[in-house]
């Protein structure tokens, strides 16, 4: 194994289960009232029904014909969740149950980011909070419902830490979708244990309300400010602020949902303190989801180029196998073939670029499921950004289901470091390759319910046990 002196690479950007951890971050309780009082005396008859999104009324909001889609997450959901010290949660922000009248003025929503290392920045009124929001998703949602959770922060009664930042589809389609959509941002505020919630609906088709008109689409983001509110009121947690905006744009208005009236201006994303603290820890702010998926998006050149050698690549793997077999080195066999896995990564670090007849070779050796293990060990030590380079050349060159073996193992990677919306978005391309594909189902799953990455660290632990067993240090194997 040759020493690699050169840098490692810059983490691949980063959602997903579409949740990321992300630093604490504090908002200041307040004792005005809360803005979505209103929601919680909805009838309760009406959840799940079509009135999720209703027909628009054309003499109040004059709403243009629905238009399906949008920015999605494949199952509709993002979520990130706090890395940082326990407790921890998915990207959301917490706020106290009494706190934050929508009103710019009775209601400074507001949330202080940082560490020991760098100064506490705070968010102070809604526009700060909205600027913020595509740096903690990782991307600029369209079309979305944005929920900030909110958890009561020890040994400071006059705060509340941001805990998960969640992104779902607006445009939901029938009743059973609705309903699972409340119901799924409910679960996730009582298992984070929410003391109250934060949200923003992201809608191109709105118009800013004002006296002579109450505004495009305006009837439905009541609605759905509404239903959101009442859902989680009845999960004992309160949502104390809903504004909406067209788009992200610096000059851009904003307003409140429950109180139009309440109007601000928008600040650039790019210079919100979240998004400079984000950048420094290597996570680059996509311009939409669909970005971010492209990052692991088949590369059909280079699929084509693997499916041409990967049959003669299988046919040699089989031969050594079965001599392995006959000599009872079957053992020998795995450990020559993680080592081969090894080696590449250490390539990579070294700036290598790999052959697709390397490529195949990577393909065969990650079937064989203790050197795919061992993958996982990877994932929190100095070399998860080379690993991670080259779980995406895999993701984007190997034919189905070898794909979803790669993509596995980078979505675990994106996810112990915190980085959920590149985890939802690996995980579903593992998923698209191979549906029964169990690893990236648990971890599908667990993103989706905000499981801390703290907990899933003994599948690391797991992997290198079973590297231990083989005799092989991955310290030293990969300097």
């Amino acid at each position: 194994m040759t020493n690699s002196t050169e840098p490692l690479p810059t983490p691949p950007p980063g959602d997903a289960p579409r949740y990321r951890y992300c630093e604490p971050a504090r908002i200041p309780r307040h004792r005005g009232r809360r803005a979505c009082a209103g929601g919680n005396t909805f009838p309760p008859d009406d959840f799940g029904t079509e009135r999720w999104l209703p027909p628009p009324d054309p003499l109040e909001d004059d709403d243009p014909p629905p238009v399906e889609g949008g920015e999605t997450s494949g199952r509709g959901v993002d979520a990130t969740v706090a890395s940082s010290s326990e407790p921890t949660a998915s990207e959301t922000t917490a706020s106290e149950t009494t706190a934050a009248a929508a009103s710019a003025a009775s209601a400074r929503s507001a949330a202080s980011f940082g560490n020991a290392d760098v100064p506490q920045q705070h968010l102070r009124e809604p526009g700060e909070f909205i600027a913020a929001v595509p740096a903690m998703l990782g991307f600029v949602p369209a079309r979305s419902l944005v929920l900030a959770v909110l958890r009561a922060e020890a040994g400071r009664a006059d705060t509340a830490a941001v805990d998960v930042v969640v992104r779902v589809d607006t445009d939901v389609a029938g009743r059973a979708a609705a309903r699972a959509v409340l119901d799924q941002l409910a679960d996730i505020c009582v298992r984070q244990r929410a003391v109250a919630a934060l949200a923003l609906i992201v809608d191109d088709r709105a118009t800013v309300p004002d006296a002579r008109h109450r505004g495009v689409r305006a009837r439905r983001h009541r609605e759905l400010n509404d239903l959101l509110a009442a859902r989680l009121a009845a999960a004992g947690v309160a949502l104390t602020g809903t504004w909406a905006i067209a788009g992200f744009e610096a000059g851009r208005p904003w307003w409140s949902v429950p109180e139009p009236a309440d109007t601000g201006a928008q600040r650039a994303p790019a210079d919100s303190p979240v998004t400079f603290r984000q950048v420094l820890d290597g996570r680059p702010l996509r311009g939409s989801r669909a970005e971010l998926a492209a990052v692991v998006a088949v590369d059909t050149d280079a699929r084509a180029a693997v499916e041409a050698v990967l049959e003669s690549v299988v046919a040699a793997a089989q031969a050594r196998l079965a001599a392995a077999a006959r000599r009872g080195e079957s053992e020998v066999y795995t450990r020559t073939a993680l080592r081969k896995v090894l080696w590449q990564i250490a390539n990579i670090e070294s700036g290598a670029r790999l052959h697709p007849a390397e490529l195949a070779e990577l393909a065969v050796a990650l079937r064989n499921p203790v050197v795919r293990d061992v993958m996982f060990a990877l994932a929190p030590g100095d070399h998860a950004a080379a690993a991670e380079t080259l779980w995406i050349h895999l993701a984007r060159a190997l034919p189905d289901p070898d794909r979803a073996e790669a993509a596995a193992l980078l979505g675990y990677c994106a996810y112990v470091r915190g980085d959920g919306p590149l985890a939802g978005v690996a995980l579903e391309a593992a998923l698209a390759s191979d549906p029964d594909h169990t690893m990236a189902r648990l971890l599908e799953t667990a993103l989706r319910n905000g499981l801390r990455p703290t907990q899933l660290r003994r599948i690391a632990e797991t992997g290198r046990e079973a590297a231990a067993i083989l005799g092989v240090d991955l310290g030293p194997e990969l300097s």
